[in-house]
């Protein structure tokens, strides 16, 4: 049983009562000690200052001799000697002198002696007498220790310690809170595959998509919604009650004050209530609120809380049910694109592009310029043979040879079988008048081409004689600077000499010789000059290799004939031999033509939000796992202030 200490190095409170006589006493004898020897050390003082007084009173009487001696013999050869007569008027002043330093020490002695017989009073009078003769034990209560679940609280008096707040929201429909939570967790024990749509809700989603402004919630999905709702509802319709107690948390300065130096069985010692005890109230409130925190749900749940239980299953429930539906929508959208590119496939005739490679390539490499193909031009055509059929099993095109491909060469049947020998018959009809204009179209371009190479030949002249003109004069006006700089030196340095001489005879106009500075210069200069006119001469190249491109563009001639027959099998041959240039999103009609990923219009590409793009990044089993960590934390921490 402890009693309790107050010092450090005490076992309990009787080692304390032992010390603290032994400190007294020692304190008594120390003071009883320390006074004598100040008196004594007084009376010494004293006693050296009497035995100086004497010392002083015999000199003085020694003198007094002397002077006396000294006036008699002067006053014998007084009217002989005029040195006699001036010692015996020093010895009568000495004689004054002695009278009055007799009295003064005289004086001196009976103060001293007064004072040596006030310390032999003051030392007779000291106390030596002390003793106790009565000592008790009171106790002054500094905590309380409140019992609760089980442990206890241990409670500051002295109002040195922080307020610590107990918190507890206090939901005001506890029992509709408890039913909507049960019918939730029931409602998310499976789900459908597909929903009913008998009651299905429009949500307005305009916050995370400029696209999607509303998304329809089916039956399953959208009474998960609305029972979330419900919960949140109910959440929020509750008030936060709060009480403020200034606990001792364990293994704080404090509480290790308290288990050291404090104990819990008074005894017969004397209780003193030196603190105010005012905690009834608040005690009285925190049993309140820990008897509330169990306000809905049973104790079997999760912790004290069946939200946490809830929690979890509705995170878990949310992302399980969001992966199965985009897999699944995923799924469908690539089932139903793959029976809509096969539909799209159905007016084409499809052909082998390794047995007719030679072919593709051909109408691929063609430019359909009419000075080469006008004469030598030969119609795209593709072999019955060489046609393949679509097994749906495989999704392979299969040709008549067992070959097998995933990419044919599709022409659409309309293009082929009806617009092209139609195309084909019509221009022949009229071939003679066409070439007639493919002549005079030549003639008018040869004859602008002509104009145009004559005028940039003198555009291009004009310019490198300008360039040349304005580096010639700029070498020149560098020249015209490097001399003017050098006699503008020399009348610098002709001043300078006649102001330090002051004399004109002895000045003399210095000539500045600076062949050497001025190589140096020009050769930077020239180096500068020669950057400057390759940057020139780069330019006008690559202005030449623009005008060349922009000739040959211009003398290009199209075909009209092959362009209106074969220009789509010219295009779809080239999206065939660049499928690996197309971005992403065209890449995916591939699977249809080449030729419609290449040139078909898409929709923007759609714009996500930020909020958007955080919510579908969110992983709601990682964030409860972390919130309910935190929150253990926070309980565990709590707990820790309960001792």
């Amino acid at each position: 049983m402890t009693t309790g200490k107050v010092f450090r190095e005490s076992t309990d409170i009787y080692q304390d009562q032992a010390r603290i006589l032994f400190d007294y006493y020692k304190a008594a004898a120390q003071k009883i000690v320390a006074e004598e020897i100040a008196i004594e050390n007084e009376k010494a003082s004293l006693q050296n200052s009497k035995d100086e007084n004497s010392r002083k009173m015999a000199q003085s009487r020694t003198l007094m001799i002397v002077s006396l001696a000294a006036v008699a013999a002067s006053a014998i050869g007084a009217f002989f000697l005029s040195f006699l007569f001036v010692l015996a008027i020093a010895g009568v002043i000495a004689g004054i002198k002695f009278f009055l330093d007799r009295k003064k020490c005289m004086d001196i002695d009976t103060q001293i002696e007064k004072q040596i017989a006030d310390a032999d009073e003051r030392y007779s009078n000291i106390r030596r007498d002390y003793a106790v003769e009565k000592m008790g034990v009171a106790y002054i209560p500094v905590a309380v220790k409140v019992p609760f679940e089980g442990k206890s609280l241990l409670i500051d008096q002295t109002g040195k310690t922080a307020d610590t707040e107990f918190r507890l929201n206090v939901i005001h429909q506890p029992e509709e809170l408890s039913k909507v939570v049960q019918d939730l967790q029931e409602s998310m024990s499976s789900f459908p595959v597909v929903e009913d749509t008998e009651a299905s809700e429009e949500i307005n989603t305009s916050d995370y998509s400029l696209s999607v402004q509303n998304v329809m919630l089916h039956d399953y999905v959208g009474n998960i919604d609305r029972q979330v709702r419900n919960v949140n509802y109910l959440l929020g319709d509750s008030e936060t009650v709060t009480v403020e107690l200034p606990l001792i948390k364990p293994e704080s300065q404090e509480a290790n004050a308290v288990e050291q130096y404090a104990t819990n069985n008074p005894a017969s010692g004397r209780v003193v209530q030196v603190f105010d005890d005012n905690y009834g109230e608040k005690l009285t409130k925190l049993a309140e609120l820990n008897a509330n925190k169990d306000q809905f749900g049973s104790k079997d749940d999760i912790g004290s809380n069946p939200m946490t239980k809830l929690m979890g299953q509705l995170a878990e429930s949310v992302q399980l049910l969001t992966k199965e539906k985009n897999a699944g929508s995923g799924k469908l959208v690539t089932y139903t694109s793959a029976i809509f590119a096969n539909v799209l496939k159905a007016g084409y005739n499809h052909y082998s592009p390794e047995l007719e490679a030679e072919e593709i390539d051909r109408i691929r490499t063609t430019e359909f310029n009419y000075h080469e193909s006008v004469n030598e031009y030969t119609p795209f055509s593709l072999n019955k043979s060489s046609e393949v059929k679509l097994d749906i099993f495989s999704n392979n095109w299969v040709a008549e040879d067992g070959s097998r491909t995933s990419m044919p060469f599709g022409m659409q049947q309309v293009e082929e079988e009806v617009l092209a020998p139609v195309i084909t018959a019509l221009l022949e009809e009229n071939r003679i008048e066409r070439l007639r204009i493919y002549n005079n179209i030549e003639d008018q371009k040869r004859e602008y081409l002509e104009k145009w190479s004559s005028e940039v030949g003198e555009y291009y002249r004009d310019n490198r004689n300008v360039a040349d003109e304005l580096i010639t004069h700029m070498r020149e006006t560098y020249a015209d600077y490097m001399s003017a700089y050098n006699m503008y030196k020399s009348l610098q340095n002709t001043t300078e000499s006649l102001n330090r001489d002051s004399d004109i005879s002895a000045s003399e106009v210095i000539a500045i010789d600076s062949e050497a500075e001025m190589l140096a210069g020009f050769e930077q200069q020239s180096k500068q000059f020669s950057e400057q006119q390759d940057q020139f001469a780069d330019y006008m190249d690559r202005i030449q290799d623009d005008i060349n491109d922009i000739t040959k563009d211009f003398a290009h001639i199209d075909y009209y004939e092959g362009l209106l027959r074969d220009n789509v099998s010219h295009q779809t041959a080239v999206a065939m031999h660049e499928v690996h240039k197309l971005d992403e999103r065209r890449k995916q009609l591939v699977r249809i033509s080449p030729y419609l990923a290449a040139n078909a219009e898409l929709q923007p590409t759609p714009k996500n939000t930020p909020e958007l793009m955080e919510a579908v990044d969110i992983d709601l089993e990682r964030q409860v796992k972390e919130r309910l960590q935190a929150i253990d934390n926070i309980r565990n921490k709590n707990t820790e202030t309960i001792q």
